[in-house]
């Protein structure tokens, strides 16, 4: 039975997938909202977070008195690259109707600092991104030339809002310099790791407030 279930998870995952590819057909962003995603054709499950982590999420909410409908919460914190950095945490809630995903609401913090149009460029290209089966991880990447058209934070603004980065990372060359900001949400009965994303960024030493020239994200579980 148990692989039958994984079989069926991974297949509705896969075709969450390629509706993202899709994603003006498929997906709708909110009105009045700092930024949430709603899902025309609901196919993933909220046993398939729970299967993908192997945890409950941060929290549970019921929005409705017929318990049909729930609201998860993700929280995910920052690891701090030294002791002497501050902590720093974003929340991403995901609504369920029947057990089905039917809304994605993004932090504020990420998409105050990101824009909506960067944050939404992010979430369209999953529909593209790059899976890893043994490593069960997600990459996703943007262009140079994409980022230019997408107004990003500068590298300074970035750690103003989300402290010091988890990891300096080696750069090329001197000009450039690169980092990476790992987050993890926690198992909340066992404390232990249940998930894990991690937002790799460059930007110009010459021009510190400069915009960044360079964008990464992994995720696994």
């Amino acid at each position: 039975m148990l692989p039958a279930l994984t079989g069926c998870a991974y297949l509705r995952l896969l075709h969450f997938k390629n509706q993202l590819k899709a994603f003006d057909e498929n997906v709708s962003v909110l009105p009045n909202t700092q930024l949430a995603f709603e899902f025309a054709k609901p196919i993933v499950k909220n046993s398939d977070f729970v299967f993908i982590t192997g945890s409950q999420p941060s929290r549970i909410e019921f929005v409705d008195p017929t318990g049909q409908e729930e609201l998860w919460s993700w929280n995910f914190q920052k690891i701090k690259g030294n002791d002497s950095d501050r902590s720093f945490q974003m929340t991403f809630r995901a609504r369920f109707e029947n057990d089905l995903l039917t809304r994605l609401e993004i932090d504020d913090a990420f998409v105050g600092l990101f824009g909506k149009d960067f944050t939404e460029e992010i979430f369209s290209r999953m529909g593209f991104a790059k899976i890893n089966k043994l490593r069960r991880s997600v990459t996703i990447a943007i262009d140079p030339s994409s980022l230019a058209q997408l107004s990003p934070p500068s590298l300074n603004r970035v750690v103003e809002l989300m402290g010091e980065p988890t990891e300096i990372m080696k750069s090329e060359t001197a000009s450039v310099e690169s980092c990476r900001y790992e987050f993890r949400y926690y198992n909340p009965k066992t404390g232990k790791t249940a998930g894990r994303f991690s937002i790799y960024l460059i930007g110009g030493t010459h021009d510190p407030v400069a915009p960044i020239v360079g964008f990464k994200a992994t995720g696994r579980a």
